[in-house]
């Protein structure tokens, strides 16, 4: 079973090797989004170097929506990966496909189209392309999570544990919203900026980039023990997203998903209950709850 686990910063490699993960996932200041930590092309190169040293694979964020004028920096950021060796690259715009197909590097392509990947016959066109892997949606059961992963032939990834990316504009709708009222945006490319709507209690982290706006869950999903149900069903990976958590939470929660902790959810929770700790929609259709 795969443990792929999100980085914020090159100190973590190690600490993340020793709490069982098997590939770490990257982003670059350009090409990838809804990452802790973004790094320039050298500290790329130091990070891919640092990893296959502690004998884990390395995977990049691609998941920029491009325009036809970004395409040529996209062949060359594929370029620059092949050549670095790096095992995966995470992308949703069908222009990244075309692209690697031209330098023969499907195979190492993620499909991760966020919300949309709900169905298997979805799943199993995608997977036939030859891509390595797809990504199931968050925002499924765990029952209908269990269907999709039993019925396609190929490789299959879940997030399990983190705060979920809910909606994406590529609209800054925090900077229009302060020009409408006419303050200064504090939010640009913060990570402790929050969003509160008048018909919930829950605080949901929202981050506004160069890319747009993202909006995260209110709650940290935490479905360790679905995780095993759903690796009995055949899931070859589940990711633990590190975006707005401290490094000790994901370390533990690594150490529980890899076997290499006992700790139960329980006391998990009670270990870090500054947290909004949930399992999100594993028991709960979306249309319940939005």
């Amino acid at each position: 079973m795969e443990i792929i686990v999100t980085v914020g910063k090159l100190e973590e490699i190690n600490m993340l090797k020793e709490a069982g993960a098997t590939t770490l996932i990257f982003c670059d200041e350009f090409h990838g989004t809804r990452a802790p930590g973004k790094f320039s092309k050298d500290e790329l190169i130091l990070a891919f170097e640092k990893s296959r040293s502690c004998g884990l694979k390395t995977a990049v964020f691609m998941n920029r929506i491009y325009t036809d004028v970004e395409l040529e920096l996209a062949n060359e950021y594929l370029l620059f990966l092949k050549e670095n060796k790096v095992d995966f690259i995470y992308y949703n715009d069908p222009a990244i496909f075309m692209l690697a197909s031209s330098l023969d590097m499907v195979k190492y392509l993620v499909y991760e189209p966020d919300t949309l990947m709900t169905n298997s016959r979805d799943m199993q066109f995608i997977l036939d392309q030859g891509v390595h892997h797809a990504v199931l949606s968050t925002e499924i059961t765990l029952d209908e999570m269990k269907m999709m992963i039993e019925n396609v032939k190929g490789n299959t990834e879940a997030i399990l544990f983190g705060y979920l990316n809910m909606s994406y504009s590529k609209r800054h709708l925090i900077q229009n919203y302060c020009d409408e009222i006419g303050i200064k945006n504090s939010c640009l490319n913060k990570m402790d900026c929050i969003l509160v709507e008048s018909t919930r209690d829950g605080r949901m982290p929202i981050l506004e980039d160069e890319q747009g706006t993202h909006i995260y869950t209110d709650y940290v999903l935490d479905a360790f023990e679905e995780a095993n149900i759903l690796k009995d069903c055949g899931l070859n990976a589940i990711r633990v997203d590190s975006i707005f958590l401290d490094i000790d939470v994901v370390v533990d929660a690594c150490k529980i998903l890899s076997g290499k902790s006992k700790l139960i959810r329980e006391e998990f929770e009670l270990k870090y209950d500054m947290y909004p700790f949930s399992k999100g929609y594993m028991y709960q259709k979306t249309n319940l709850v939005k």
